[in-house]
């Protein structure tokens, strides 16, 4: 929570569309503007305040939630309706993160759940894939639609505490896995009807980065690592 109104009061100060300052989220970057996502820049998050860069760098899953938030707190004020097809803003991070880029043989198991910057190459890209994130189902006895929200070991808030309405954390609450399993009756045991144009869907693509060749270690094969 505190968080979110540090970077909407930062937003506004620093790079906010009416602020008239160059910041790290201006013109089209911001959605509303012709882009649905707003870049923020780690150099000048740095020298504005170095604690709250250092807070991203090692509990980035949290923070980057709480800069979508105060991304679409600050885009619905100053355009209103720009979320009224549930396009909400997402969050790019640029810049040097730490003093050098890691490479794939880098990765170890001190670097979970850190933001890096992994330098390498792409070898193998996937297409992009719906997967589901919303599914709504209609009951034709009660005539009634009922939604089920699915989270896998992929999703971003895997492990973080949920959210209220108004982006407040519930320490009590924690996001888990659920099932994948579409549901086929109610609670009632009416039958149910998969309503597929309602359904929510997001983008789903793996790329395979592999070490650069001219850094492996001599005599050894380049490693890679999957990004999804």
């Amino acid at each position: 929570a505190t968080a979110v109104d540090d970077y909407v009061q930062r937003s506004r100060n620093m790079g906010g569309p009416s602020s008239g300052k160059k910041g790290s989220a201006t013109g089209d970057d911001v959605v509303g503007w012709g882009c649905p996502r707003v870049r923020i820049s780690m150099a000048e998050l740095r020298s504005e305040n170095p604690r709250l860069a250092q807070r991203l760098r090692f509990d980035p899953l949290r923070h980057l939630r709480a800069l979508e938030a105060a991304c679409h707190a600050v885009a619905t004020e100053e355009r209103p309706g720009y979320d009224k097809d549930d396009v909400r803003i997402k969050v790019a991070i640029h810049g040097p993160v730490s003093a050098t880029p890691s490479s794939p043989r880098d990765l170890a198991s001190s670097s979970l759940r850190q933001l890096v910057c992994v330098e390498g190459v792409a070898t193998k890209v996937s297409a992009i894939k719906p997967k589901v994130v919303k599914s709504v189902h209609f009951c034709p006895v009660t005539r009634q639609h009922e939604s089920r929200v699915y989270v896998d070991a992929t999703d971003p808030q895997l492990g973080l505490p949920a959210v209220d309405a108004s982006g407040r954390e519930l320490s009590d609450r924690v996001i888990s896995i659920t099932s994948s399993v579409y549901p086929t009756k109610d609670k009632d045991g009416n039958s149910l009807e998969t309503e597929f144009g309602l359904s929510t869907y997001k983008d789903h693509q793996t790329v395979t980065l592999q070490e650069m060749p001219e850094r492996a270690p001599m005599g050894q094969l380049p490693r890679s690592v999957e990004l999804i």
